[in-house]
């Protein structure tokens, strides 16, 4: 009745809001045990039926031991109002339990070989196949007939009349009356199968061949091939099969044949009537309103336009988009996605201050995951707008700040740069003409944004009233300007230029020399006051100095590189090496290794003026070797070192000279094992610089944990500092013997926990990582007891868990185990009592005995 009034609802108003169907979603389903062909599922605490539908859960009249480790096979029966099951183990009968959908039970002892196959509870009968036989029984387990000729991937029609059997690489289809068993018909196919696990399932007019990937239609007996059919799932609804395999989803018309497939980016689970996603259910008939393409959309129509940031105390409605199978696409409201653990984030979203907010959000299954970052809205100011070729704007301290400049129908030009400490910025630019518009972004260390646009503005002169008082490029330039204002400079040269504002003295005196930038014969120096557009006046500089400069760090023997400084910009270098030409330019490599009293000429030029200066290369020794971590294996060792890295680096094991692997730039693998003498030593200039290891003597054991595990010996480094880490937190601490022994108590880690096991002493440091294991299923022996025994010996292979010993119901005996031998009491019993005695670990791992009084 819901969805007829969904229907009509979407009928009516669909016309006018043009909006796409929307799927009605249901709960997702529990952990359960599922049932093919059924809308029904046996949750795994054995307790309930639930449907999958309609959330209908039914009580069942015995609990059923659903464990991982029984073998279980279950069919619906055809008229619809029974499940059947089978729950075996390998050292346990098989039991079939016929349930109706009221939830009663009954159950019958079943041959462990015996699978269900079909059911027809309504006309007592049940079929079975074994690797070799077809059999019908009765419900108590009566064989009305058995063949073993037909082949055993076998079903029951869905009217119950006729047994389809077919052949595990389906040459050969069977029709059998499913009362007589007598053939009724036989058909025969031209396919090629690779052979699998045979498995059937029966459908209203059609029959899956699930490990075959072929499905036969009983109206026109066609065997149709599916293009995917591994791990392949079915459900049929209103005359379709539908199917399910590694990403394709099918549609089959099982009176033609037809089949359409589709791509959704989804993993559906069919079952009868629906579709089931980890976090929802939607109706089978709505299979194509799965997505095949969802974007995650955070509605940023609080900003202004273009302006991709989030702020502060601003709503951001946040939506998905789904394109359909159907092509369909549909706007997904948040409340319809399931917000996972680590889910911060809601609809809309308001940051009351700066942080990050993680989503983590599922919808049919799909998982979406990531960070959104908020900022404050910053501020930025313009205090020079460009018509000069520079822009100067004060924001907050030390901002990254971009500026595009717009051009009418060409890409914007982007400059960017970083504020000062105080905030101020400038960006030399073109120069921009009067309604020039830009747009300046400025970011602030995560915490502050501002974007907006300014506009060039037509200026608004002054008079440029500054004095030119000398233009001597040994004096520099002078201005006589107001006391303490500040000029605006453009310095350019052939093939440099320059910005600055320069502040005048209390007199009005200020100056712009050699020590700011190179002022050579040519150069240009545009001045005005500063802020002013429009009012620049020029003067070139005659005169100029020589240049003067020094080594960034003075050349030794054993240097490759040099490189020059100045205070000064615009200098040529050109370098000698023995006379010998190697190269022009500030930074150089040179084509060899500097030597002991090689003598380096440079020969440094500004304009027409020059500097020669010459320089006697010195050999240097090595001046530091420190060893900061050994990390010691079996069989290498990893050494770290901290080392003049102009020296040549070396290692001896045992005095003999070894080959060194580079782990990175102050890492190095030789292969030192426990108990050898390393020698690391540097070489430079004759010189060398020692240090030596004495690696500690040890049989270092391989970690092994397991899910169930408390304690763990082993060998380390001798009298060690011992940790055990998951992750960064510690589980277990010590310290080892004076034989590099050491015990550790923890608690039991989960199952693929990363552990790391740590023993430093000193420098040296012993470092292995395991994944725990799954602790052992309990394998033992029981002696066998007599009518006048008192007590029973268990024998496993481990020593914690529980052992317990029942009569039938009535528990007997239990006891907590300590150690690989047990001894349980317990009263004496009759000749030929049957106990169970059944040994299980805290993590629930068990085996089962069953012993006979003697």
């Amino acid at each position: 009745m819901k969805q007829l009034l969904w229907a009509l609802l979407i009928a009516v108003f669909l016309p006018i809001l043009s909006l796409p169907d929307s799927v009605e979603a249901g709960e997702p389903l529990p952990n359960h045990y599922r049932i093919s062909n059924s809308p029904y599922v046996i949750t795994m605490d054995g307790k309930e039926l639930y449907h999958v539908g309609t959330g209908e859960r039914i009580p069942l009249s015995t609990e059923l031991d659903l464990h991982w480790s029984n073998d279980k096979n279950a069919v619906m029966s055809v008229d619809g109002q029974h499940l059947v099951l089978t729950i075996g183990c390998g050292i346990c009968s098989t039991s079939s339990y016929i349930i109706d959908l009221d939830g009663q039970i009954t159950s019958h002892r079943v041959p462990e070989n015996y699978r269900i196959v079909g059911a027809d509870v309504a006309h007592d009968r049940l079929l079975w196949a074994t690797w070799t036989e077809v059999i019908m029984t009765n419900l108590q387990g009566d064989v009305i007939w058995k063949r073993s000729d037909l082949g055993t991937a076998v079903t029951l029609s869905t009217d119950g009349q006729t047994v389809i059997a077919a052949q595990h690489d389906l040459l050969k289809i069977d029709r059998v009356n499913a009362v007589t068993g007598e053939t009724e018909s036989t058909q025969t196919f031209d396919v090629k199968v690779q052979v699998r696990d045979k498995e059937a399932l029966a459908f209203d007019g059609v029959i899956a061949y699930p490990e075959q990937g072929y499905v036969y239609l009983e109206a026109t007996r066609q065997l149709i091939a599916l293009p995917e059919w591994y791990d392949v799932q079915y459900a049929e609804e209103d005359g379709f099969l539908h199917w399910y395999s590694q990403g394709t989803y099918g549609v089959l018309h099982t009176t033609s044949g037809e089949l359409k497939t589709y791509d959704p980016i989804v993993y559906p689970t069919l079952f009868p009537g629906v579709l089931a996603f980890s976090d929802q259910t939607i109706p089978l008939s709505s299979y194509k309103q799965m997505p095949t393409q969802l974007e995650f959309e955070v509605d940023k129509g609080a900003n202004t336009e273009g302006d991709p940031y989030l702020y502060v105390d601003r709503a951001y409605p946040i939506t998905f988009k789904s394109t359909n199978l159907d092509g369909v696409t549909e706007t997904i409201p948040f409340e319809r996605l399931r917000a996972n653990k680590s889910n911060e984030v809601t609809s809309p979203q308001v940051f009351s201050y700066v942080t990050d907010v993680n989503y983590d959000l599922t919808y049919m299954g799909k998982t979406f995951s990531g960070t959104l970052f908020s900022y404050n809205v910053g501020d930025v100011s313009i205090r020079k707008f460009g018509l000069a070729g520079e822009i100067v704007g004060q924001t907050a301290p030390r901002a990254g700040v971009t500026v595009r400049v717009h051009q009418d129908g060409k890409e914007p030009i982007q400059y960017s740069t970083k504020a000062t400490l105080s905030g101020e910025f400038r960006m030399t630019t073109e120069r921009l003409a009067p309604g020039t518009t830009f747009t300046v972004t400025s970011l602030a260390s995560r915490t502050a944004v501002y974007r907006k646009t300014f506009t060039v503005p037509v200026p608004n002169p002054e008079a440029n009233t500054i004095e030119v008082l000398e233009d001597s490029v040994e004096t520099g330039v002078m201005f006589k300007t107001v006391p303490n204002g500040k000029i605006d400079v453009f310095v350019k040269e052939q093939f440099h230029s320059w910005y600055d504002t320069i502040q005048a003295d209390a007199s009005g005196i200020a100056r712009v020399t050699g020590t700011v930038d190179p002022l050579a014969k040519g150069v240009s120096v545009t001045y005005a006051p500063a802020g002013t557009e429009g009012v620049e006046k020029e003067l070139v500089v005659f005169e100029r100095a020589e240049p003067t400069f020094t080594f960034q760090v003075t050349p030794n023997a054993g240097d490759t590189t040099l490189s020059y400084a100045s205070t000064a910009k615009g200098i040529t270098y050109k370098t000698y090496v023995n006379d010998v030409f190697v190269g022009d330019g500030r930074t150089l490599v040179l084509p060899k290794t500097l030597q002991d009293g090689d003598v380096i000429r440079t020969v440094a030029t500004a304009g027409d003026r020059s500097t020669t200066t010459e320089h006697r290369v010195v050999a240097v020794g090595p001046t530091i070797l420190q060893v900061t971590d050994v990390a010691m294996t079996a069989t290498h060792t990893v050494v770290s070192v901290r080392r003049d890295v102009k020296a040549d680096l070396q290692f001896y094991i045992n005095g003999k000279r070894t080959t060194a692997t580079p782990v990175s730039s102050t890492r190095f693998t030789v292969p030192a094992r426990p108990g050898d003498i390393v020698l690391v030593r540097l070489v430079r200039g004759g010189q060398k610089l020692d240090t030596r290891l004495a690696l500690p003597k040890v049989t270092f054991s391989n970690i092994r944990l397991h899910d169930e595990q408390k304690t763990w010996v082993g060998m380390v480094l001798p009298n060690s500092a011992v940790t055990l880490q998951n992750g960064s937190t510690r589980i277990a601490s010590g310290k080892s013997s004076s034989t590099g022994r050491v015990v550790m108590n923890l608690a039991p880690q989960p199952i693929k926990s990363k552990v790391t096991l740590v023993s430093k002493r000193g420098v040296y440091r012993f470092v292995q990582t395991v994944y725990v294991k799954a602790g052992l299923t309990p394998k033992f022996t029981v002696t066998t007891p007599t009518s006048s025994s008192r007590s029973v010996t268990v024998n496993a292979n481990i020593d914690y868990g529980k052992v317990t010993i029942h009569r039938g119901s009535t528990l007997l005996a239990s006891k907590m185990v300590t150690s690989k031998s047990t001894s349980v009491s317990m009263a004496a019993q009759k000749s030929g009592t049957r106990l169970t005695v059944r040994m299980t670990t805290p993590k629930g791992r068990s085996q089962t005995i069953y012993v006979t009084t003697r």
